[in-house]
């Protein structure tokens, strides 16, 4: 060692060893590679510092007269080992457990088949391990018991600790006193042991075991080595006889440098905790000095000094302070030694256990280790590739940031990593890490160490797509709130000043202005700021990472509802959802007055609100209400503890009073914010809230809810956007639903319709009703929404009666519907001057919307004859009215077929045509299956469609259009149209677009994105989402028209299945419907199906048709179940994968486009 120890009083030297064996001075130790040359970081590039083969010195070369003496000790070994090797075997899978930790120990010599190593039991090993971890005694205990063998033969009990780390490693071999003796030879010495330790192909070692069990064995190794050492110091031999702790460091360093994981990173730990211990001792030592030096001068302060006292005491402060000097010399000495090399290392679990250790070391001793040249290291390993490394560096700072004397400490380490951590809390890959680096940001914000910016980009994350993120960062963004919020306050004169002229608040009264506001105002305020103001379709999402957008398969919930959930808990204020109702329904629209103004005056104006601060509000208040109804109810039936009857009483009283005022805010919320579609889509959704099951006596009320459905029938015909439409047809449909409200809710949903009929027929001209181009861009508008709301209501309610009824129609039609069918025809081009680009597109939509509309009706009308089919009545069907229907079928088909044939396949109109054409076709399928009863007329038969071949041909050339449309979005190439096919369903009808050539151009040769750069890159991911969903949803429906029988199965699956591999996972996982058959099918007769839809051969009587020779019984038994079981899986696959329930959810995944398909003509048939 560069540095002498310390004499210490007291403690025992002797010139000889306990063994008889003359000492050797410390100075022959100095020379060892370990302690005396420190390695730098320059002389580990990989990370990982392994031992060379030929590695060699002069020093490391045994000598002549060594050498027999050696090989005589290895013999030695051997023939001990002999015994331990002729033990009976245990089974492998039974690991011997001690102290609920597996010891997976193997033998020197174990078979080549690494599952078969066999565990040594702790008690057969014996030793310093077995005494750890198969007896009863405490570490304490054990560390005594090691002192006493120390006094007596230190090189064996030194052999002892190290056989004790290599057995920890899972390994059997062990050191001698005699390679004690000769520490220049440890370097080879476990060169061979680690040579024979690799020989038994070991699989894995105690410390890398997961669970409860691993880290309870590394909890007990480090343990004792830190018991250990305090030992050692407690008696002095840390001090009198350093030689001790050398040849542990020797030996220890070595191993740390291993190329063996189980080496490298069990003495990594064992060295690691030696440096803990160390840093203990020294921290008791500097405390020690501190109070003799505290009791010195307090002596000296005394009238009759005690001399020869303060002399005692300040030799003990002189001694005491050489003592933790040379500790610190030996801390850094490992320090370097060890640390610097394997914070570094390439197992990213040992580069764990450095940093973990370096956050102890700084807080047990700051002196040493709490300054730049240490803070770096955790600021270095924030960059680690491991996650759990860098969760447990966030873990350690937090330990530090957390204790105020530390903070000024941390300032220059603060600014020089805050973007790092900064960029951890909002883009990095790990949840878990992410939730760690906010939390971290929190404390920095306490301490005022975070700039303005880094404050924004942490609070956007309030709208983060991970709930868990959303959670943690609550509390950050709270807490900028509040601050904003003690701001308002400051600028009005302080809280005093303000609660002196604030009004009495009035019991009930919530629209009293109150202090509370100017938080609810910074809310507002924060939330619409921290908005990214993407106007994004409501299933369109941005990603967090790389800011690409995620389509969903249903519209989510809204981003201020999300983010309104997350602050629900750490904001006490939204949970007073009254109070905010009563904010948002005060009247803001007051008159600035110019001059001196008094404080009440002043907060008026500066609660005002603007819209999109409302609409944030008021899906704060949904929220807020949501969840209060919802913890009420759930402790009304917890199971935690058993309610009484006054308190199951009460929890029912205070929701039915909720639910009350909630349903007397509604309208007034209407009345105030019911004219702008965003304000009144939140209202309705918070409408949604009074429908939860627990609040069934509230609908008995038939006053209120009548006043709230027509409050609801007003909203549906004052705004014409799904964003309105689509929340109440929610309403009717959950009002619809009680028994209770079904006379008031039949008579407002028929004054609905009739509503919308009469503004369809005001708004159309029966002269041009299906000329397109003949109508004014304000009426085309009105007529689209009126017919969205038409499809909405369809949806929801029997529109049968209401569109078929003549009243206000035109003698030419015979109802409403015939006028929306006609208007399908407004999708063909004009013989006229084509309209400008806006009024095309508008046309387009009315004859998108008017198709829906039309194959809702047709939809409706099949499930009330198959109901009438299927009653047992004796009602039979006009045949009129079956005429009726089937001229109406035939010129809605004819229509769409127009439409289809006259407009390029590529246009989005054509798909939406084809996809309703297959879906009228399959519903029709249902009438087949009703059996014909004896003496029914089988008029209705003409109901049944089959599909023309020139439609086939039409629709699969949309399809061809829809997948170049995507693969050219996406970047994807499609298989080539193979020579033998002579088809033309597969004919290319789409033209080359000259505008789309830029797409294919990248952006990213440019140096620095712009912002237009951007926005195109943008819109072309928002494209290529919509062209697959479009793709996917023509695909489903014909999926649906296959299994029906309505469509050539063959060369359409053929078709479909073409580019499979080709247009994505989306894609690949919609065409597995293809086998959903097959696998039903197959389930219960136990056959596999071959890949690519070929069948196996079937087995008859275990012989195999087509197949020489016959399997066994057995076999075939054990095939069959084989099979089961892989279909089983197959079809739970479909089902984990959300290809067998999620069809009905496909259909809403498109705007505007709402009902349709197979999965929807279920819904319909069953109302």
């Amino acid at each position: 060692m560069s540095s002498s120890p310390p004499v210490v009083s007291g403690a025992p030297s002797t010139a000889k060893r306990a063994s008889g064996r003359v000492r050797k001075q410390t100075a022959q130790y100095a020379s060892s590679p370990f302690s005396g040359s420190k390695r730098k970081r320059g002389d580990d590039e990989n990370g990982d510092a392994q031992m060379p083969d030929d590695y060699e010195s002069d020093e490391d070369m045994p000598t002549d007269e060594d050498e027999p003496a050696e090989e005589e000790i290895r013999e030695r070994k051997k023939k001990t080992q002999k015994p331990k090797a002729s033990a009976p075997k245990k089974p492998a899978q039974k690991k011997a457990k001690v102290n609920g930790t597996a010891l997976p120990l193997r033998r020197k010599k174990a078979p080549k088949k690494k599952a078969a190593a066999v565990a040594v039991d702790a008690e057969e090993v014996g030793g310093l391990y077995g005494q750890v971890f198969a007896s009863d005694d405490s570490l304490e205990t054990v560390a005594s018991d090691w002192l006493k063998s120390f006094d007596e033969h230190e090189a064996q009990a030194m052999a002892d600790v190290i056989n004790f780390v290599l057995q920890c490693a899972g390994c059997g071999t062990e050191v001698t006193d005699h390679d004690i003796d000769d520490p220049d030879n440890a370097t080879n010495r476990l060169t061979e042991i680690q040579d024979e330790y690799q020989l038994t192909e070991p699989t894995e070692f105690p410390l890398h075991r997961k669970g409860k069990a691993g880290v309870a064995f590394k909890e007990t190794v480090s343990g004792f080595v830190i018991v250990l050492v305090r030992s050692i110091a407690a008696r002095g031999l840390l001090y009198s006889d350093p030689i001790l702790l050398e040849n542990i460091e020797v030996w220890l360093s070595a191993m740390t440098s291993a190329a063996s994981r189980a080496f490298r990173h069990t003495a990594t730990v064992a060295s690691l905790s030696i440096i803990t211990s160390l840093c203990e001792v020294t921290a008791e030592r500097a405390n020690e000095a501190a109070a003799a030096q505290r009791q010195s001068d307090s002596e000296k302060k005394k009238t009759k000094v005690n001399q020869a006292r303060v002399k005692q005491l300040d030799k003990k402060v002189t001694d005491t302070n050489q003592i933790q000097e040379w500790l610190e010399v030996q801390i850094k000495d490992w320090f370097d030694t060890v640390f610097i090399h394997r914070y570094r290392d390439i197992d990213p679990v040992i580069r764990k256990e450095c940093a973990s250790a370096l956050g102890d070391w700084i807080m047990i001793l700051p002196h040493v280790f709490f300054d730049g040249s240490h803070l770096r290291y955790l600021g270095w390993i924030l960059s680690d590739s491991s996650a759990a490394t860098r969760a447990e560096i966030l873990k350690q700072l937090q330990r530090l940031y957390a204790e105020a004397d530390k903070i000024s400490g941390l300032k220059t380490f603060t600014e020089r990593f805050r973007e790092r951590l900064v960029e951890i809390a909002i883009s990095d890959a790990e949840t878990n890490v992410r939730v760690a680096g906010i939390e971290l940001l929190d404390l920095l914000r306490e301490h005022g160490l975070i700039e303005p910016e880094d404050v924004d980009a942490v609070g956007r994350l309030i709208y983060d797509v991970d709930p868990r993120v959303r959670k943690t960062v609550a509390k950050f963004f709270a807490e900028n709130v509040n601050d904003a919020y003690n701001s308002r306050i400051d600028n009005l004169g302080g809280p005093e000043s303000l609660e002196e002229s604030l009004p009495e608040l009035a019991e009930g009264n919530m629209e009293t202005p109150r202090a509370d506001w100017l938080k609810f105002k910074s809310l507002a305020e924060m939330l619409v700021n921290y908005d990214a103001g993407d106007d994004l379709p409501s299933q369109v999402e941005r990603h967090r990472g790389d800011g690409g957008l995620v389509l969903h398969a249903v519209a989510m919930e809204s981003r201020f509802t999300l983010a309104a959930d997350a602050l629900y808990e750490k904001m006490e204020d939204i949970m007073d959802w009254q109070a905010l109702a009563g904010y948002l329904l005060f009247d803001h629209s007051i008159k600035k007055v110019k001059g001196t103004q008094d404080t009440l005056t002043q907060l008026k104006n500066e609660v005002v609100l603007d819209e999109s601060e409302a609409f944030v509000l008021l899906e704060i208040v949904s929220t807020s209400v949501k969840r209060h109804l919802h913890d009420l109810h759930e402790s009304s039936v917890s199971t935690k503890r058993k309610l009484t009857k006054r308190e199951k009483a009460e929890l029912s009283e205070d929701q039915e009073e909720a639910a009350r005022h909630l349903a007397s805010l509604i309208p007034r919320l209407f009345k105030k914010f019911g004219d702008v579609p965003n304000t009144a889509a939140a209202v309705l959704r918070m409408e949604s809230v009074l429908n939860m099951p627990s609040l069934r006596g509230l609908h008995e009320d038939t006053a209120t809810y009548g006043a709230i459905l027509d409050d609801i029938r007003k909203q549906f015909m004052s705004h014409g956007t799904d964003d309105v439409l689509g929340p109440a047809s929610n309403a009717i449909q959950h009002a619809k639903s009680y028994t209770d409200l079904e006379e008031v809710t039949d008579e407002k949903i028929s004054n609905l319709w009739a509503d919308v009929v009469e503004n369809l027929t005001e708004l159309l001209d029966h002269n041009t009703i299906t000329v397109r181009g003949a109508t004014q861009e304000e009426v085309l508008r009105a007529l689209s929404n009126n017919l969205l709301r038409i499809v909405r209501l369809s949806q929801v309610s029997d529109p049968i009666q209401s569109l078929e009824d003549s009243t206000n129609v035109s003698s030419d039609y015979q109802g409403a519907i015939d006028c929306i069918i006609a208007l399908v025809q407004r999708g063909m081009p004009s013989s006229g001057p084509p309209p400008d680009p806006e009024d095309a597109a508008l046309e387009d939509e009315i004859a998108a919307r008017a198709a829906e509309a039309g194959i809702l009706y047709l939809q409706w009308k099949l499930a009330g004859i198959i109901r009438t089919l299927t009653s047992g009545t004796e009602s039979e069907i006009s045949y009129d009215e079956l005429e009726l229907l089937a001229t109406r079928r035939d010129q809605y088909v004819t229509n769409l077929n127009s439409v289809l044939e006259s407009r390029k396949s590529s246009d989005p109109i054509c798909i939406t045509m084809a996809k309703y054409i297959l879906e009228l076709h399959t519903t029709a399928v249902v009438l087949k299956t009703i059996p014909l009863k004896p003496g029914m007329r089988d008029d209705w038969a003409v109901l049944i469609m089959s599909l023309h071949d020139s439609y086939t041909k039409s629709i699969m050339k949309v399809f061809s259009a829809a997948e170049k449309n995507f693969a050219r979005l996406s970047g994807k190439k499609l298989e080539d149209k193979p020579v033998h096919d002579n088809s033309d369903i597969d004919a290319d009808p789409m033209d080359e677009d000259p505008l789309s050539d830029s797409e294919d151009e990248s952006d990213d040769d440019e140096p620095t994105q712009t912002q237009a750069s951007q926005q195109r890159k943008e819109t072309k991911q928002r494209r290529t989402l919509f062209a697959e969903q479009t793709l996917c949803e023509l695909t489903r429906s014909l999926i649906y028209a296959i299994h029906a029988g309505v469509i050539d199965g063959t060369s359409t699956r053929k078709r479909l299945e073409r580019n499979k591999l080709k247009l994505g996972h989306n894609y690949k996982e919609l065409c597995s419907y293809l086998d959903i058959g097959q696998v039903e099918g197959k389930k219960g007769r136990g056959k596999k199906a071959a890949a690519k839809g070929k069948a196996k051969p079937a087995t008859v009587n275990g012989t195999a048709k087509g197949k020489k020779g016959a399997k066994s019984n057995a076999i075939v038994a054990e095939d069959e179940t084989e099979d089961e079981i892989e279909n089983a899986d197959d079809e739970e696959g479909l089902r984990r994968r959300g290809l067998v329930d999620e069809e009905v959810e496909d259909e809403e995944m498109v705007e505007g486009d709402g009902f349709g398909g197979g999965g929807e003509v279920e819904s319909v048939l069953g109302d």
